[in-house]
């Protein structure tokens, strides 16, 4: 029997039950594969539900204004994630008439579908045989064929996977990898006695299953200091939307400050910036947040204001907007404050 044919046999009797699987709607489809990009399974399902309630189309979800859309997303992080989702339902529904690309090559010209994405929908939707690579796809061919260089990429197996890949069901081939790998051949202590593949894996045979994939040297993340300043001004806290590009494009943000000045240095610079009346209250507790190429090592102040420079709103209530998953510290001391 074939690689394939062994695991779409496994794959029919252990698949597991996920929302988005036996549909070939390629909007839904789309959908999942672009929140499943760096997030639990476990966590998308809530995510992905709650997205169909509100946008049950790709003409609803293009209607609806970004900022509703980035507030759905709270919680989601890698927020580009979710401007491309917008932006790539415009586009199929304002210029290719509600109908999405029907082949992989045709998906990657959507904003945000890379090779993954589009190789995954197409075999899905359409039946195109592609293989979708991504961590999981990628750790269980390594360790098939004890492949000994480090991976700069899942797609660096593309050729092993496009020959082995089922012609009849390549989007079952290719979600039958991915739940192998969640379930069996996990990072650590992979489950051999369990696999449909274990005769073929020659990882196995070598006795250390575990140190395949090989890994690339680790790449320290750049440490940043900042100051985040709430900003009492009238009834609220004041916020502001960030530029439409970079870190957190197009969310709002409490007042940032580069490093840790004292408290009773922020009148001065906050009042450079256009405030007015800035007056220090007290010094807030210490947070961290870890991106994927960044650590920011936050500080937290408090401070009154008479007024604010143009572009800043005050909000009574800090769910109103969607603000970073970063600055969920800050966001709940400035909830409690608000609270009446």
């Amino acid at each position: 029997m074939s690689l394939s044919k062994e695991l779409l046999s496994w794959y029919d009797l252990n698949r597991r039950e996920l929302p988005w699987r036996g549909t070939r709607d390629p909007y839904r489809i789309w959908l999942s594969e672009i929140m499943l990009q760096q997030t639990r399974v476990e966590t998308v399902e809530r995510y992905y539900q709650r997205f169909l309630e509100r946008y049950p189309t790709v003409q609803a979800l293009a209607r609806a204004p970004e900022d509703d859309v980035l507030k759905l997303w709270e919680g989601l992080g890698y927020y580009s994630r979710a401007r491309n989702l917008h932006a790539a339902a415009r586009r199929v529904a304002e210029e290719l008439g509600g109908a999405f690309p029907d082949s992989a090559s045709g998906l990657r010209s959507l904003p945000g579908v890379g090779p993954y994405a589009a190789n995954a929908i197409a075999s899905i939707a359409y039946g195109e045989p592609v293989p979708a690579l991504d961590g999981n796809q990628a750790r269980v061919l390594s360790r098939i064929l004890a492949h000994d260089a480090p991976l700069r990429s899942p797609f660096d197996l593309c050729a092993p996977a496009a020959e082995w890949i089922d012609r009849r069901r390549p989007g079952d081939y290719n979600q039958a990898l991915m739940d192998l790998g969640a379930s069996v051949c996990t990072p650590k202590k992979p489950r051999c006695g369990e696999c449909p593949l274990a005769a073929r894996c020659r990882a196995r045979e070598s006795g250390d299953p575990e140190s395949f994939p090989r890994k690339q040297p680790p790449t320290a993340k750049r440490v940043e200091s900042l100051t985040v300043v709430l900003v009492r001004c009238g009834q609220g806290v004041l916020v502001r939307k960030r530029p439409p590009h970079g870190l957190l494009a197009g969310l709002y943000a409490f007042p940032l400050i580069d490093g840790h000045p004292p408290l009773q240095a922020l009148p001065q610079l906050l009042e450079e910036e256009g405030f007015r009346g800035v007056r220090p209250v007290q010094e807030l507790p210490r947070a961290q947040h870890v991106f994927t190429h960044l650590v920011w090592q936050m500080k937290g102040a408090l401070v009154d204001a008479d007024e604010a420079p143009a572009g800043w709103i005050a909000v009574t209530d800090p769910d109103q907007v969607a603000l970073p998953s970063a600055l969920r510290r800050y966001r709940e001391i400035a909830a409690e404050l608000l609270r009446p």
